[in-house]
């Protein structure tokens, strides 16, 4: 997939802005309800898994009845910021806490860099690690955009952040593109999508339209969508 076939990633992935009220940081009493995870819950790490495509990560039961697909790239501030101030954090805690499958397809039409992370990344799923260093790479984005990018030192750098990660597996990975079939699958898969932007979000297959937005940024808002989805 040639890079320029997909610059309108960005522009529509523009309208997630940090002032948006993100619910996920309330604290709510303990109840039943594993949608209704709270932030402050101490949860085990989530099961990690590459699907049967060969394209997808997923974190959580791979069986789960609901499954919420999102598509990325490491490069994208709108990414970024959906992935530290957004929903994201909350929909990690709903795959720890068994309620649901998070999905991930990667994209890297916006360069090496996101060819690079990705790739880092998937290295990482080897490690039960992904979940974690998904976290560390977009909340030093910002920074590693504005010094050249996730080169391949520092993808090693910031594995650093992540306990347990490095070792000679992920380092040779990492260095040597070890999943660069992986990283061109994977992009070719958000190409193939119906996704016009990134973030984008799917839950159970359908798309979330550019009216949902709000899903995106409010907690609570995609708490009960999700509720709804599951038919609970």
């Amino acid at each position: 997939m040639q890079v320029g076939t997909r610059r309108v990633f960005l522009v529509a992935a523009a309208a997630i802005t940090a002032s948006a009220s993100v619910g996920a940081c309330r604290k709510r009493g303990a109840n039943d309800d594993p949608l209704d995870v709270p932030a402050s819950a101490n949860l085990p790490a989530a099961r990690e898994s590459v699907a049967a495509d060969g394209t997808t990560i997923v974190l959580g039961d791979p069986a789960a009845p609901l499954a919420v697909r999102l598509y990325e790239d490491l490069s994208c501030p709108a990414c970024a910021e959906f992935e530290t101030e957004g929903t994201g954090p909350y929909l990690k805690r709903a795959a720890r806490n068994n309620a649901l499958q998070l999905q991930f397809t990667l994209g890297s039409f916006l360069g090496p860099g996101s060819k690079f992370a990705a790739n880092a990344l998937r290295a990482a799923v080897d490690q039960g690690k992904f979940a974690e260093y998904h976290h560390v790479l977009y909340s030093h984005q910002v920074h590693a955009r504005k010094s050249g990018g996730f080169t391949r030192d520092r993808l090693l750098a910031l594995a650093v952040l992540v306990e347990g990660l490095r070792g000679p597996e992920f380092d040779a990975a990492v260095q040597e593109t070890k999943y660069r079939e992986f990283v061109e699958a994977s992009d070719e898969a958000l190409g193939d999508s119906p996704a016009e932007s990134t973030p984008t979000m799917e839950i159970n297959g359908a798309l979330v339209k550019e009216g949902n937005r709000a899903l995106y940024t409010d907690r609570n808002r995609l708490y009960r969508h999700l509720k709804k989805a599951s038919g609970a």
